[in-house]
């Protein structure tokens, strides 16, 4: 089996690029929120949808619609239940709409579905593109919950129309490519552009996560009386019954082998910090989400090889 050392290797640099953003950040070394916008921008409409072009088009692990049907269906599934296991826990530690309560039940059911997981996926599989795909189709399903039914918690309507954004339109083609046959027909020149453009995606994504980290970094948001009660409540939602959960999908369903690993170390990702950005369009409390992205995040450094390293045994994978 894979080791929890040869996971925590896999996973310490991810985590220390996010804490560079954060720290440079804070140092003010990147620039204002233009600056930071302007990047993540870059990202969204340009360096995502051709990474996503460099890794799904010929893909054999999403050469068919059944293929990706299981990763978009797990994406959307593993997001409704995670809202409502965060909804039913919240309630059962007494947290109130009005004080939070939504916003926690938003920030801890979304587990990191994308640019903590691929590079772990790249790190522990090398030599593997089909988890990457995967990961990025499985991200559909995700985007479909939280702006359906995750806005609805906080705003109460859905905002389908945020859905339809470069990723999104990116993975759709590159679906369509790789289903007709069309993805032989791409330009030697085109393949290179995208993978030149690609491989700058992720780096500069998870940097951006950590420098988005510490500009919505509130000191007062840790010395509020409600504190220690989200801290531990959401970690044992998310790195505890969310975890056990999504690694009982991965094993008992008869979804691809390739998948079953990307659900594992879905299992093992802390909360994302996109609720942050969404908490804040809709009238939430961004103490809360922040409160809860922070704590899972670090708790996840410790908890994520282990995780990982079960998840993969359980379903056979050897080192």
């Amino acid at each position: 089996m894979l080791s929890y050392s040869t996971i925590l290797i896999a996973i310490i640099p991810v985590f220390l690029v996010v804490g560079a953003g954060f720290f440079m950040q804070r140092r003010d070394w990147i620039g204002g929120e233009a600056v930071e916008t302007g990047v993540m921008k870059l990202g969204l409409n340009v360096l995502i949808p051709c990474f996503i072009l460099s890794v799904v088009p010929g893909n054999p692990a999403l050469a068919t619609a059944l293929s990706a049907s299981w990763a978009m269906g797990t994406g959307f599934v593993v997001i409704v239940i995670g809202f409502t296991m965060a909804f039913l826990i919240g309630r059962l530690a007494r947290m109130k709409r009005g004080e939070g309560a939504r916003t926690f039940t938003l920030a801890t059911g979304i587990q990191n579905y994308g640019y903590l997981p691929l590079p772990i996926m790249a790190e522990l599989f090398p030599n593997d593109s089909g988890p990457q795909g995967l990961i990025l189709v499985h991200g559909l399903g995700v985007e479909l919950a939280v702006w359906t039914i995750g806005v609805s918690i906080l705003a109460g309507k859905a905002n389908l129309k945020a859905v339809l954004n470069g990723p999104f339109i990116a993975t759709v083609v590159a679906l369509i490519l790789n289903f007709t046959g069309l993805h032989e027909f791409i330009p030697k020149i085109a393949q290179t552009f995208f993978g030149m453009m690609g491989v700058c995606a992720i780096p500069m994504a998870i940097f951006m996560i950590g420098a988005t980290m510490s500009r919505f970094f509130e000191a007062a948001a840790f010395r509020r009386a409600d504190t220690f009660k989200t801290v531990i409540v959401s970690c044992i939602v998310r790195l505890g019954i969310m975890a056990a959960i999504i690694m009982a999908i991965a094993i008992y369903l008869p979804m691809p082998e390739e998948l079953k690993r990307v659900m594992v170390v879905q299992a093992a990702m802390p909360a994302a910090i996109f609720p942050i950005v969404v908490v804040r369009l809709y009238g939430g409390h961004p103490a809360t989400a922040i409160q809860v992205v922070l704590a899972t995040s670090i708790v996840s450094i410790g908890t994520a090889p282990l995780i990982i390293a079960l998840g993969m045994k359980w379903i056979g994978v050897e080192g």
